[in-house]
């Protein structure tokens, strides 16, 4: 599995290829004119070599026409002599210059060729530049969309941490709370425990001595009974009766 190079480096790679095609787009159209320049330089150097020969053929029949002496024979002569040296040296040179022609015009229609050729390389170039361009803005401005996601995110994520490290504050003082409120809570039904336990022997007690008091009234009561019984028994009769009947 491969690791992708980060945007950066990515970014610079792509940048130093379109450089080196912008500045390499040319090399073709230099190299013919090079091929050009120095295929001119060989025919100049040809040519003058041919017009320094011509030269010299001219200079030769010129020379042996003066030596000659007047006369018709002499004319005549020298006129065979210039018609069969003269035309050689200069057929051979048309001949060379029409063949450096034609080989500069072929030369010359592959170098337009060529040039098309690389003009229109050079706008399927611009073209792809633009595009990568175009992707490249649009590229970029997501990129800056997306770190701008990221960097809210990133802000949420912290005001989240920084509100759970509040809330677990606050849980955690609400947990002491609770804690010391439950140990308050154990101690108030303790305390409510022995309460009722005492509250129990006291009433326990406040029973038995009601109870007791009862009894005591109880027992006063009976002894009361007891005493007017035995004074209802010991009591005379005819006081008794005289006490009973009416007076008339």
């Amino acid at each position: 599995m491969s690791i992708a190079a980060p945007a950066w480096q990515t970014l610079i790679l792509q940048r130093l290829q379109e450089r080196d095609t912008k500045e390499n787009q040319h090399d073709l159209v230099i190299q013919h004119y090079e091929r050009l320049a120095r295929h001119t330089y060989t025919l100049t150097q040809r040519n003058r070599a041919l017009l320094r020969a011509a030269a010299a053929g001219a200079s030769a029949t010129s020379s042996s026409t003066s030596a000659a002496p007047n006369g018709t024979s002499s004319v005549a002569g020298a006129a065979a002599t210039s018609i069969a040296t003269a035309p050689p040296s200069n057929a051979a040179y048309v001949a060379t210059l029409e063949s450096q022609l034609i080989s500069l015009r072929e030369e010359l229609a592959e170098l337009y060729k060529t040039q098309g050729q690389n003009a229109q390389r050079l706008l399927v170039m611009n073209e792809t530049l633009r595009e990568r361009q175009d992707a490249e803005r649009l590229s970029t401005d997501e990129l800056r969309t997306l770190r701008e996601e990221r960097d809210r995110l990133v802000r949420k994520v912290q005001d989240y941490a920084e509100a759970m490290v509040e809330k677990d504050k606050s849980i955690q003082v609400l947990q002491d709370e609770l804690n010391t409120l439950s140990l308050e809570l154990g101690q108030v039904e303790l305390r409510n425990e022995h309460l009722a336990k005492d509250n129990a022997a006291l009433l326990q007690r406040w029973l038995d001595k009601v109870q007791d008091e009862a009894n005591q009234l109880n027992d006063a009561n009976d002894f009361v009974r007891e005493v007017e019984k035995k004074k209802g028994d010991a009591s005379p009769p005819s006081a008794s009766t005289a006490s009973s009947t009416p007076t008339t």
